[in-house]
């Protein structure tokens, strides 16, 4: 076989690379990595990835891996400066970035039972091969744009309840389909039941909390389902065949269950994803019902790391797992081989994943916000199936060409400012956040009489700025296709803190200049403006520390002021610091001493915190409520603590402060309905 890359032929069955007629046998191990990355070339491949899969047998150094990867960009005369083959990027790997076409091969020279073709002039080989060159990168072109084949799909709403679903699971054979749901705002949950034949509903389970995880057994006879109270969960079941609909709790003495799942081909194991307690990592279990045990499927090396949902593959041999990184946006898919514990497959990616299931033995599902996919674990080849602008939330595999999912509907969210302190916390103002696929408010911040906001429309996000008498007259200071999040504007609005494709970065509105602090795939925990607004205070972890780091405007440098420290606020000359688990002290810049206080603010990504006219305002979530909390910085007993507490379906728990009108900005989400739909793939 003859692959193409970029100007370069790779003949796999030689083991060289031709280029300008002329030949270079590759080493085994440099042509087994190359192919490794060729085979892979749509992601990027890690240093322990290599080791995994190409030398399993053997203990080498990181060093030699990369010293095979260094004699490949020889031998492609690849600059790793200026990459136009092999790509590395910190913290992921390496990606081969030239595209790569299979080719026929090509006329051998010497060979005898070719001589007669020999006299064809060079210049008809030469047109020949062009012609045949351009129709294979059409092919190729064609097959990359349709993925394996051409997917089209049929979707239809089956009839339900009209309520707010959040998980669904069909039995084995087909005919029964449970689904969650929640008729009111409340905090209660519901189980249904729907018989495809009869086309019935019944309920199974009239009051949960959060019941994350369903799963048919294997007979049908029994749901699965988890059940997760305050900081109790458990996992139970419900015994289909008896009339009054029985439950036995299976497990306890955990913090939250989250996806619950079986093997269709072993009896009596019911899998499910897990936390011990609220600070341990969430991972993969099983527990055996005669036997009565747990046992730990999967572990993890470092803190932040979660088996957030996992699947058993048709043939029983394989585990697809979803590992989501808490400190970044990074999720992560492996395939373990269940007998070796050995892994097959790795996938990763920023965006964040809602679900995976397996297909078939050979392929996986993965839904996130931008697509429903299917990913070939042989050949990590990635087809899109549909694009998830639908509202796809959860899903289940029926057969081979029959998904069944939850599609979401939302009605018009409200963005509203809350009047502080706390005890006054009303509304004083509603903005209608458009939702119907025209401009979209990503990012609303009032401050004082102006507006900052983020529009999106058709993948292309605007940063702009107006004020609240004269709406109409919008100044757009960007535009761009990359990621764009609104984190503060300054109280003179000079500048703005914003973060552009994941860098952090501040905007100088009186130039339009642009310049960024933080580097792609740092990890940064949080940033603000120092009070004098000529800094920009913010912490980044190193080497699996957290350091706080104040980068001067003006001087374009940056400096460490604290170490082992995640958030960071200035309070006139003073320094609120908080430590990885969210507790706060207070650093006395006269003294240069540090007092702990009596708060922990939340770790959660969708959480916010800050410090307002001598109060320290934060909010956290279950996700079943919203609270916000207000607390003196001078409070040393904790006394003057006032909290308020909101449905997390109604009010999410991000907001935004006014510090000139002493406002706070939530969002208010509009009624939600669901609905079951099957997906049909031809």
């Amino acid at each position: 076989m003859l692959i193409q890359l970029g100007e370069y032929y790779l003949d796999t069955d030689e083991m060289s690379l031709r280029v300008n007629e002329q030949s270079v046998v590759l080493e085994p191990k440099v042509f087994a990595v190359l192919m490794y990355f060729i085979e892979h070339h749509e992601r990027y491949i890690s240093i322990d990835e290599l080791h995994e899969n190409l030398w399993k047998d053997r203990c080498v150094s990181d060093a030699a891996v990369r010293r095979v990867i260094s004699k490949i960009r020889i031998v492609l005369n690849d600059d790793h400066k200026n990459p136009k083959y092999l790509q590395s990027l910190s913290k992921r790997g390496y990606k081969l970035i030239s595209p790569v076409y299979k080719v026929a091969p090509l006329v051998d020279k010497n060979s005898e039972e070719n001589l007669p073709r020999n006299k064809v002039s060079k210049s008809k080989v030469f047109l020949f091969l062009i012609i045949v060159t351009t129709l294979v990168f059409s092919l190729v072109y064609l097959w990359n744009k349709n993925g394996e084949y051409k997917t089209s799909i049929t979707t239809q709403v089956i009839d339900s309840i009209i309520s707010d679903k959040k998980v669904l699971v069909v039995s084995n054979d087909g005919r029964f389909i449970a689904f969650t749901s929640k008729l009111s705002s409340g905090n209660n949950y519901q189980i249904y039941l729907k018989d495809q034949d009869s086309q019935t509903i019944k309920v199974l389970v009239d009051d949960t909390r959060l019941p994350r995880g369903l799963a048919f057994s294997r007979d049908g006879n029994y749901l699965f389902f988890s059940d997760n109270v305050g900081d109790a969960a458990s996992l139970k079941r419900v015994a289909l065949k008896s009339k009054e609909y029985k439950i036995d709790v299976l497990v306890t003495h955990f913090y939250f269950i989250s996806d619950v799942f079986i093997d269709k081909n072993e009896n009596n194991v019911i899998y499910f994803s897990a936390q011990k307690s609220r600070e341990s990592a969430m991972l993969i279990y099983k527990f055996n019902t005669n036997a009565g045990l747990v046992e730990k499927v999967t572990s993890v090396s470092q803190k932040g790391e979660h088996d957030s949902r996992a699947d058993i593959s048709p043939d029983s041999g394989k585990l697809v797992v979803l590992r989501v990184y808490m400190d970044s946006k990074r999720n992560f898919i492996r395939v373990l081989d269940l007998k070796a514990g050995s892994v097959l497959f790795q996938y990763d990616q920023n965006e964040v994943i809602y679900d995976v299931h397996w297909f078939d033995d050979d392929h996986i599902i993965l839904l996130d916000d931008k697509k429903l996919a299917k990913i070939n674990v042989k050949t990590g080849r990635l087809d899109e199936i549909a694009t998830t602008g639908q509202g796809i939330i959860s899903l289940d595999v029926v057969s081979p060409s029959m998904l069944f999912a939850i599609k979401d509907t939302y009605g018009i969210s409200t963005i509203a400012e809350k009047k502080l302190p706390l005890s006054n916390f009303k509304d004083i103002e509603l903005f209608q956040d458009e939702q119907s696929g025209q401009r979209r408010i990503v990012d609303y911040q009032p401050l004082g009489d102006k507006v900052w906001v983020i529009e999106k429309l058709k993948g292309i996000s605007d940063l702009a700025f107006y004020k609240k008498q004269k709406p109409k007259e919008k100044v757009v200071f960007l535009s761009t296709e990359k990621s764009l999040e609104l984190i503060a504007p300054s109280l003179s609005g000079q500048y703005v803190l914003l973060k552009l494709h994941g860098r952090i970065t501040v905007l100088n509105t009186l130039n339009n200049n642009l310049t960024y602090i933080s580097k792609v795939d740092e990890m940064i925990g949080d940033v603000a403006f120092s009070e004098d607004e000529k800094s920009i205070l913010y912490t980044r972890k190193s080497n699996g520390e957290w350091l706080v780091f104040e980068y001067s405007i003006k001087e374009e440098a940056q400096s460490i002021l604290f170490e082992g420290y995640r958030f960071i606020r200035q309070f006139k000359d003073d320094y609120i610091l908080g430590d990885n688990t969210g507790k706060l002290s207070r650093f006395d810049a006269d003294l240069k001493a540090i007092t702990p206080l009596q708060i922990s603010v939340s770790k959660e990504k969708n959480t916010n915190w800050d410090v307002v006219n001598g109060k320290i305002f934060w909010s956290s979530h279950n996700l079943i409520n919203t609270t916000f909390n207000e607390i003196d910085i001078d409070d040393v007993d904790g006394s003057s603590l006032s909290s308020t507490t909101f449905d997390f379906s109604v009010i999410r728990p991000n907001f935004y402060v006014d510090k000139i009108n002493n406002t706070v900005v939530v969002k208010r989400l509009g009624s939600r309905t669901s609905e079951i739909i099957s997906i049909e793939i031809q």
